[in-house]
């Protein structure tokens, strides 16, 4: 298979799949995914603990997708999160060009960057939800560190497919797409979430149809001056 420089070019998951195993995110994600599965299927001791930290990021993934996709990647580029950290230009050409798959997924060594991150986010939740079902810490934690970096393969898997001329048949993806879309071509503070639109029910950024809110027009530069 050629490399494939745009989403619009694939239309099918099989390509799709390709493109994603073969991107810098999925080389630095995947095999993490895997290490850490090995692992925990070495360390046993299968619990109630296992399944709590599960459901927690589940349920977590959302308000943590919004927060991320709101302050952080459409940080103004005068923010210090910006100007200190780099954070948001690859976002605000992503905006630009939706499909250019540079910019649509992580680069390698930012996915490793999340992962650190992640992994430390859930160290400071996680004691609390094993704490408080009362099982043995390392196993449940590892279950936890697994399901987050599982959770990150799953935003660069969903975020490239969004972007493809595939369309999901089951009705959670398809709705997912669709409002993904909106966001990038109605308005683009609405529909933040990608794999979970949790956040934006929390937040009340989540209108029924594209016409409940109005279009942007700036849903394309995020308000900087690249394009007028």
């Amino acid at each position: 298979m050629t490399a494939i420089a745009r989403a619009d070019q694939l239309s099918t998951k099989l390509d799709t799949w390709r493109v994603f195993r073969r991107s810098p995110s999925g080389r630095v994600i995947l095999p993490v995914v895997a290490a850490l599965l090995v692992a925990r299927v070495l360390i046993g001791r299968w619990g109630v603990g296992d399944l709590a930290v599960v459901i927690s990021v589940v349920v977590l993934t959302g308000p943590v997708e919004w927060v991320i996709h709101r302050h952080l990647l459409h940080a103004s580029p005068d923010a210090w999160t910006s100007r200190c950290l780099g954070l948001g230009s690859g976002h605000r050409e992503h905006h630009l060009d939706p499909p250019e798959i540079r910019w649509l997924m992580l680069p390698g060594l930012d996915a490793g960057i999340f992962l650190v991150a992640l992994g430390l986010w859930t160290l400071l939740w996680s004691p609390l939800v094993v704490w408080a079902v009362g099982a043995p810490f390392w196993p449940s934690f590892t279950t936890a560190l697994v399901a987050t970096a599982s959770g990150l393969a799953h935003y660069e898997w969903v975020h490239l497919l969004d972007h493809t001329r595939y369309r999901p048949r089951t009705r959670r993806y398809a709705r997912l797409g669709r409002n993904h879309r909106w966001h990038h071509h109605r308005n683009e503070h609405y529909w933040s979430g990608i794999t979970s639109n949790l956040g934006d029910r929390l937040m009340r950024t989540l209108p029924r149809t594209a016409g409940d809110v109005p279009m942007s027009g700036t849903a394309r530069t995020l308000g900087s001056d690249a394009e007028s």
